[in-house]
């Protein structure tokens, strides 16, 4: 018995693409088959393996293949070359509500869509109260879906989609549907999913993914370019996105074993133990480029840590370069969970009057804050330097991703949540 349920060996998706359209006819019947197309390789020797019970997540740039990948899993398009294999039905939540027909009732485009899905008449009876239920759209649920508002539309084309109780479910930007009770009650039953079905998550949330996911396939050019862990692949679809922005090619920072002698002297005589800082990996970095992270240190009461309690001050310092004068830079931090799911920071401009500036060559930035009581667990600890006098509307100049990692420990405390939040009063007030 196999433990895969999706297996695709290196897989390849041509396109040909004409200028004119009797081209193609002239390259069918040319004699001397003279070709008049250019080749688009949507996906090019891709290779995936999902175990049973695993949840992916597909993520990259628009363009970078994700969508012709569904479609092949799916059955919809079928490869130029390389083996694909599926084990167990696949439902899909491409483009919600895309099989409905918009004379036909609710009910009526129910029994539609499951039937094209493999459903029999008597199964779908079974079903139909938990779909109507889960959907919760009413008395509209007998009305023609013409008259739906986009919401309706798209809860109960979800609750269709997830009736079948697939092996393999395919979601496509389909969690952001309804209100934040019906977002909740998605992500809830998804969880619930894992358990006994194989999920396939596209989405540019990254929050849904790192929610949702075991691990994280990056595509990049029609090729698989990252698979691992959440956090990780995450982090460089982050990066790539801010070289996409600012168009940027050449390397991001000095190179670190090239610094002038009398540079490396002041940076000495200014902290002491930057030897011990660790430098940067450019692959953690993303952004503008015109300020970069050098090496960086985080310490509590002067030491390296790897463990912290709440109520703890956290100083980090950076070596940073500029390529230029900046005369509003902002500086901050976020603190992720193990699955990348920022829980908080903050940066400067809460702190100051108005930004720092930024004077051209080597500069050390200091700045502390408070460890808060937060859940027993391991976190990251991502550093940023923007540019502008805005906390949130400004240029991301550089972006270092999970840099540090550190234990949160909290001896004799329980948590309800991420954090807890405690009570200020109660009271009971007996009437009778």
């Amino acid at each position: 018995m196999t433990h895969t349920a999706i297996s695709l060996e290196n897989i390849t998706k041509k396109y040909c693409l004409y200028r004119r359209r009797i081209h193609r006819v002239m390259e069918t019947f040319h004699p001397a088959r003279k070709i008049y197309h250019r080749p688009f390789y949507a996906l090019q020797d891709f290779n995936l393996d999902v175990r049973i019970n695993e949840s992916v997540g597909i993520i990259g740039r628009n363009g970078s293949g994700k969508s012709t990948l569904l479609q092949l899993i799916c059955g919809i398009l079928s490869p130029t070359a390389g083996n694909l294999q599926i084990n167990g039905r696949v439902s899909a939540l491409l483009e919600l509500g895309a099989g409905f027909n918009p004379e036909f009732t609710g009910r009526e485009n129910v029994y539609l869509n499951t039937s094209i899905m493999g459903l029999t008449k008597e199964e779908t009876d079974a079903k139909f109260d938990h779909i109507a239920e889960f959907a919760d759209i009413g008395d509209f649920i007998d009305r023609p879906v013409k008259m739906y508002s986009s919401g309706m539309y798209v809860r109960l084309a979800f609750a269709t989609a997830i009736s079948i109780e697939p092996d393999i479910l395919i979601v496509d930007e389909a969690l952001a549907v309804g209100d934040i009770f019906f977002q909740q009650k998605c992500v809830k039953h998804m969880k619930e999913m894992i358990k006994s079905c194989t999920i396939i998550v596209v989405s540019h949330d990254m929050h849904a993914v790192s929610n949702l996911c075991d691990r994280v396939v990056l595509i990049e050019g029609g090729k698989k370019v990252f698979d691992g862990q959440t956090a990780e692949g995450i982090a460089l679809y982050t990066r790539l996105v801010h070289d996409e922005l600012f168009d940027r090619r050449e390397s991001f920072r000095p190179a670190q074993d090239n610094l002038p002698e009398d540079i490396i002297k002041k940076i000495h005589t200014r902290e002491p133990d930057v030897d011990e800082w660790p430098y940067i990996d450019a692959e953690s970095l993303g952004g503008g480029g015109d300020v970069s992270i050098h090496k960086a240190s985080m310490t509590k009461n002067g030491e390296v840590f790897k463990t912290i309690e709440k109520g703890e001050i956290v100083t980090v310092r950076m070596l940073v370069h500029a390529k230029r004068l900046l005369e509003e830079v902002i500086f901050g931090y976020t603190v992720k969970d193990r699955v990348g799911v920022a829980l908080f920071g903050e940066n400067s401009v809460s702190l100051l009057d108005k930004p720092l500036s930024l004077k051209a060559g080597f500069s050390v930035v200091t700045f502390q804050f408070e460890w808060p009581e937060v859940c027993a667990q391991e976190y990251t600890l991502t550093l940023g330097i923007g540019e502008g006098d805005h906390p949130f509307d400004h240029t991301v100049q550089c972006w270092a991703h999970n840099i540090f990692s550190v234990a949160a420990i909290t001896p004799g405390e329980y948590f309800h949540g991420i954090f807890n939040n405690p009570l200020k009063q109660i009271s009971v007030d007996q009437i009778s």
